[in-house]
């Protein structure tokens, strides 16, 4: 396992590639999240930032997918911006690709979204296959975007991981996020029980959650920085044994909305604060 620094994450204000790398650096993370066409509006082309990746001894761990996947007129017109992205992302070394799914429709029952998202997720999963490229979905636990809409959907990892084996591509698995774990009833390393092999694993979002509301209140928001003030929900400490335990070797990112961060106007002590949370962590 190792840290890796996505800015956005974190309500970190940073000015373009050059300055995510140093501030990686820096704070001891091996890597950050970076889209290639940010790079691309940034005026970078691939030998260019391969060679300040290299300066500064971080890569990138993944991007965001470009395909709209909520409705299928979205997808249909977004699918198209993929195969690009994706040689690129390749050719920069990057092997992860990671967005997240709704947990509920107003247009399909169970049954219809879930071959709808299979014959989608497999679309895009042959395409990222092509390039080394994995794809982590991550699923929404909260129960009240559950009950958002007319039918609910996948929610838990046990059905996520039924969408993958369903999609068959051997490249598709789970962005794991703590907080949608147990919002989902997986509380610390319950997870591990639904994971047969740490490649089922794309990415994994660190966060927490307070221990005062009960798991079926709890929102998609606030979320806490791991040891934030007001934090403890989770068995955090659990759930990075139960990584060890599948031998996880991919990125960690926080991934909060914390008020903490988004009154602090500081880059140098958010990433600090976030490298130094990260490191408690991986201690156990």
């Amino acid at each position: 396992m190792y840290k890796s620094l996505n800015t956005g994450n974190v309500n970190m204000n940073v000015n373009g590639f050059e300055q995510t790398l140093a501030l990686a650096k820096k704070y001891g993370f091996g890597s950050v999240g970076y889209s290639p066409d940010s790079l691309k509006a940034e005026g970078f082309d691939t030998f260019q930032a391969l060679d300040l990746m290299g300066q500064y001894g971080v890569i990138i761990a993944d991007f965001g997918l470009p395909v709209q996947i909520t409705s299928k007129d979205g997808f249909n017109k977004s699918f198209p911006l993929l195969e690009p992205m994706a040689r690129m992302a390749s050719k920069l070394g990057i092997h992860r690709c990671c967005t997240w799914m709704l947990s509920f429709s107003n247009d399909f029952d169970y049954a219809e979204n879930f071959k709808f998202h299979t014959d989608m997720f497999r679309r895009i999963s042959e395409v990222l296959r092509e390039y080394d490229i994995l794809f982590g979905v991550e699923f929404l636990g909260p129960k009240h975007i559950l009950h958002s809409g007319k039918y609910q959907f996948i929610h838990t990892l046990e059905q996520f991981m039924e969408l993958c084996d369903a999609v068959g591509t051997g490249n598709i698995g789970v962005l794991l996020d703590a907080h949608h774990c147990y919002c989902s009833g997986l509380k610390g390393g319950d997870f591990a029980k639904y994971i047969r092999n740490e490649r089922e694993i794309v990415l994994v979002h660190l966060n927490d959650c307070s221990p005062d509301i009960p798991v079926e209140e709890i929102k998609d928001s606030p979320r806490y920085y791991p040891g934030e003030p007001g934090s403890g929900g989770n068995d955090l400490h659990g759930f990075m044994n139960a990584l060890k335990q599948l031998k996880y070797t991919g990125p960690l990112v926080v991934e909060p909305f914390s008020e903490t961060f988004k009154k602090l106007d500081d880059n140098e002590r958010i990433a600090q604060i976030v490298s130094e949370c990260m490191d408690s962590l991986l201690k156990f």
